[in-house]
C-alpha cells in the first residue's frame, strides 16, 4: 500500500515538474484569467524565468486605455523574447507595437523573425501580410498572402477580401497573387462568383488556358451557370459549345438552337443550356418511352388533380441575337387535362424584356404543333423557354391529366 501511494506521489510530482518546464517553453502560466498589473508583477517576482507574465504585461500596456504605455509594452515584450525566443506570437506582437511607434524597419525585422521561428504558421503569415500591407510595402506583403492561398486554401476568401479593398486592381491580383495551379484558380473563380464580379471572372477563366489548366465539366458548368445568372448568355453559350466539342458531343446541324429538343437523352452535360426539370407538388415530370412524336421517347408531365399548380418547372436557357426574328415550335399531346388554364410553351427575355407564348391546350388532344413567332429587342442576349401552366382563380382550379412534349425547335427566321 505504501509503495502504491509513493508511486502515485512520484507521478504527480513528475507531471507537475513536466508542466512547469512546458509552461516556460510555451509561455503558459497557471493563474487567473483576468490579471492586474500588480498580479503580473508578482508572478514575475515569483518566477522570473517564465516569459508569460512579461508577455502579458506587454499586451496590458498596449490595450488598457488607462495605462497605455508603448515603451513599457516594448520593454516587457523584449524580456519575454529573451526568456523564450521560439514563441512566434511574441514577435508578432513586437512587430505590431514597433509599427505603432513608427519604427517600420524594426517592425519588419520582428516579422522576419516571427516567420523564421514558424514558417508554416497561418497566423504568422496573416499578421505579416496585413502589417506589411498597412506599411505600404506591397511587394513584401504579397509572398505571405500567396503562401496562405497555396497552403491554407480554405482561408483564400479572407485574403481576397483584404486585397480587393487594399489594391482594387483585379488584373494585378490575377497576375501577381493567385497561384497558377488548377486548385488555386478554381478558388479564385469561386470567390469572384460569390461577389458577382463577372468581368474579372471572365478574365480569370480565359487565363486558365494560358496556364495550361484543363477545365473539368463541373468547373465549366459552374462558369456557364454564373454567366447565365448575370445575363451574359452569348458568352455562356460559347463556353457551352467549346465544352460539347471537347467531350465529342454533337451540336444540332439543322439550325435548331434547342439542346436535346427531342428529349432523347436524359441530359447532355447536366447543366447550363440543358433542360432543367423539377417535380413540384401536384405535378410529376418524367420521360415516357411508350409515347413519342418522333424518336424513342417524350417528356411527360402528370397532374394529380389536388393542386392549383403554377407550373414553370421545365425550362431551358437559349442564347439569341438582338433585333432578330425567331420561330419556336413544339409538339404537344394531352389526355384529360382539366381546368381552363392549360399547357403552353413560352419564351421570355433575359435582360431586355420580351415575351411570347403559344395557345394553351386542355382536354384531349393528339399530337399538335404549337408555335410562337417573336422578335428580340436590341441588346438582347437571350431568353428562357418554359413549358407553362398558369395558376387560376377559377372555381375549377385543381388541374389533373397528362401532357406529353416532344420535338422542341427554335430557329432564326
Amino acid at each position: 500500500m505504501k509503495r502504491f501511494i509513493f508511486s502515485i506521489l512520484v507521478i504527480i510530482i513528475s507531471l507537475a515538474a513536466g508542466y512547469h518546464i512546458l509552461s516556460i517553453w510555451r509561455g503558459i502560466y497557471l493563474y487567473q484569467a483576468n490579471l492586474s498589473k500588480e498580479s503580473l508583477l508578482k508572478a514575475i517576482r515569483l518566477n522570473p524565468s517564465n516569459p508569460d507574465p512579461f508577455y502579458r504585461l506587454g499586451i496590458f500596456y498596449q490595450w488598457d486605455f488607462r495605462n497605455i504605455d508603448l515603451k513599457e509594452s516594448l520593454k516587457y515584450l523584449r524580456k519575454a523574447i529573451e526568456r523564450n525566443p521560439l514563441e512566434q506570437q511574441y514577435y508578432l506582437n513586437l512587430a505590431k507595437i514597433l509599427y505603432r511607434m513608427g519604427e517600420k524597419n524594426a517592425s519588419e525585422q520582428a516579422l522576419e523573425k516571427a516567420i523564421l521561428v514558424f514558417p508554416a504558421s497561418y497566423q504568422g503569415r496573416w499578421v505579416s501580410g496585413n502589417l506589411l500591407l498597412q506599411q505600404g510595402v506591397l511587394e513584401k506583403a504579397l509572398p505571405h498572402f500567396t503562401y496562405i492561398l497555396t497552403h491554407y486554401p480554405n482561408r483564400s476568401s479572407l485574403v481576397y477580401d483584404v486585397l480587393f479593398r487594399a489594391i482594387n486592381d483585379t488584373d494585378f491580383i490575377l497576375e501577381k497573387l493567385v497561384p497558377k495551379d488548377a486548385s488555386s484558380m478554381n478558388q479564385y473563380l469561386v470567390y469572384l462568383y460569390e461577389i458577382g464580379d463577372k468581368e474579372s471572372a471572365k478574365k480569370a477563366w480565359g487565363k486558365r488556358a494560358s496556364y495550361g489548366i484543363k477545365n473539368g465539366r463541373t468547373e465549366t458548368l459552374r462558369h456557364i451557370e454564373f454567366l447565365i445568372a448575370h445575363g451574359d448568355l452569348n458568352e455562356a453559350f460559347q463556353v457551352w459549345g467549346t465544352r460539347l466539342r471537347e467531350e465529342g458531343l454533337s451540336t444540332p446541324s439543322d439550325g435548331n438552337l434547342i439542346t436535346n429538343g427531342g428529349f432523347e437523352t436524359k441530359e447532355i452535360l447536366g447543366g447550363g443550356f440543358d433542360w432543367k426539370m423539377i417535380n413540384v407538388p401536384g405535378a410529376e415530370v418524367s420521360f415516357d418511352h411508350s409515347v413519342a412524336f418522333e424518336g424513342k421517347k417524350s417528356l411527360k408531365i402528370a397532374f394529380n388533380g389536388k393542386e392549383n399548380v403554377d407550373f414553370r418547372h421545365v425550362y431551358q436557357f437559349v442564347a439569341l441575337k438582338p433585333n432578330s426574328e425567331y420561330v419556336l415550335k413544339v409538339h404537344m399531346k394531352t389526355n384529360a387535362v382539366t381546368t381552363k388554364s392549360g399547357l403552353k410553351i413560352e419564351i421570355s427575355g433575359v435582360g431586355p424584356s420580351f415575351y411570347g407564348a403559344s395557345e394553351s391546350l386542355i382536354g384531349e388532344n393528339g399530337w399538335r404543333e404549337l408555335m410562337v413567332v417573336f422578335r428580340t429587342p436590341s441588346q438582347s442576349q437571350g431568353g428562357v423557354i418554359r413549358v407553362r401552366r398558369e395558376k387560376t382563380d377559377k372555381f375549377d382550379r385543381f388541374i389533373s391529366g397528362t401532357v406529353w412534349i416532344d420535338n422542341v425547335r427554335l430557329t432564326i427566321r
